[in-house]
């Protein structure tokens, strides 16, 4: 989740900063490389928790989660910026 938490930070901080300077372009880039690793190692790590037992599914249900739908972002930010 630590992951995940950051990897969502650098998508909460580029709207944080179009919100407080719309007028400056921002390159979406550097937040889709750095939340892409953040969120794929955070989805390798959730995988390698999961044991045999259901109380570990759903432990890691979370964690799964949350980086699964990270890895979407990039794609849904450059399908924003292109209108």
């Amino acid at each position: 989740m630590i992951l995940a938490t950051l990897g969502w930070g650098t998508w909460w901080c580029v709207l944080i900063a179009h919100h407080f300077a719309p007028q400056r372009e921002l390159s979406l880039a550097l937040p889709s490389i750095l939340s892409t690793t953040l969120a794929a190692s955070g989805l390798l790590v959730a995988i390698l928790t999961l044991r045999a037992r259901r109380s570990w599914v759903l432990f890691t249900l979370a964690p799964l989660f949350a980086n699964a739908s990270l890895l979407l972002v990039p794609w849904l930010a450059a399908e924003l910026t292109e209108r």
